[in-house]
């Protein structure tokens, strides 16, 4: 089992655990509702996206389990299954708004990319490292610009998904990333020239 498939299972189990009384829990349910297999469908997304709104593991999970439980509570509001996504993701984004409101905190720049599946391999550590620089630059941008630019480009969202998920305006949407992307490239001026120095770049 990869890291991946272990962080989501433990979301949905302790969600599962925090829905049901005591008693009632089982640890092989007979019949798992088509309401829990939308929102399941789409934990991974939600605990990348909380990792990039946090910057922390642990918070990223307890804001991803919020967002599990928050979202089984209020199903009855997702009128169509094809939207779950960009649902989930505004009840993580709110969530988090939220905890922001309540508590001011430093928080650190996560340095490692979220878990994936996929085994790395060692000839692949150039592109690792360069992960890691390029989401600390990532970390670095304004809240607002952070978070348009990881659903654009990250979770291939549209600009309306975009607007829907973070409740803005289209052309915010667009003025944010426009400021994200100028800002990635000044940040990540070096990488791309050592890039680029190595093999052909398409120049604009």
């Amino acid at each position: 089992m990869t890291e991946a498939e272990a962080i989501r299972l433990s979301l949905l189990a302790r969600a599962a655990e925090r829905l049901a009384p005591a008693s009632t829990v089982t640890r092989e349910p007979s019949v798992k509702p088509k309401e829990f297999d939308t929102i399941e469908e789409h934990v991974g997304g939600v605990y990348r996206y909380a990792l990039r709104l946090t910057r922390d593991r642990d918070r990223a999970d307890d804001l991803a389990q919020e967002t599990v439980l928050r979202a089984w509570r209020d199903r009855d509001r997702l009128r169509e299954p094809r939207a779950a996504r960009v649902w989930l993701l505004r009840i993580a984004t709110n969530l988090w708004n939220d905890e922001l409101r309540r508590a001011k905190f430093r928080m650190e720049t996560l340095f490692e990319e979220p878990p994936c599946g996929r085994a790395i391999a060692p000839a692949a550590s150039d592109e690792r490292e360069s992960v890691r620089v390029a989401l600390a630059a990532m970390d670095e941008l304004p809240a607002r610009q952070r978070q348009v630019l990881y659903l654009a480009t990250c979770e291939e969202m549209t600009t309306s998904e975009v607007a829907e998920v973070l409740e803005i305006s289209e052309p915010a949407v667009k003025a944010n990333l426009s400021l994200a992307r100028k800002a990635m490239r000044r940040r990540l001026k070096d990488l791309y020239e050592e890039v680029c120095g190595r093999r052909p770049c398409n120049r604009a």
